[in-house]
């Protein structure tokens, strides 16, 4: 498998599941029952994601170039 190290691989998750948010907010209940606050959900799993990954890339550039 190709190793990825372009922030792009990053920030993907973050900006795939805000757009489809901002897509469909007027539709969004934040209520358990629907499916709405599984999205929501899942937006803040995916920037958990993204901060890690984006720590993690910060961590081996600086291991590379120091």
């Amino acid at each position: 498998m190709k190793k990825r190290e372009n922030l792009w691989f990053v920030l993907f998750p973050v900006v795939l599941t805000t757009s489809m948010y901002v897509v469909f907010y007027s539709r969004i209940e934040s209520k358990p029952s629907d499916a709405g606050f599984w999205f929501i959900l899942v937006l803040g799993i995916s920037i958990g994601v993204a901060l890690t990954r984006f720590f993690t890339f910060a961590k081996h550039q600086k291991a590379d170039n120091g």
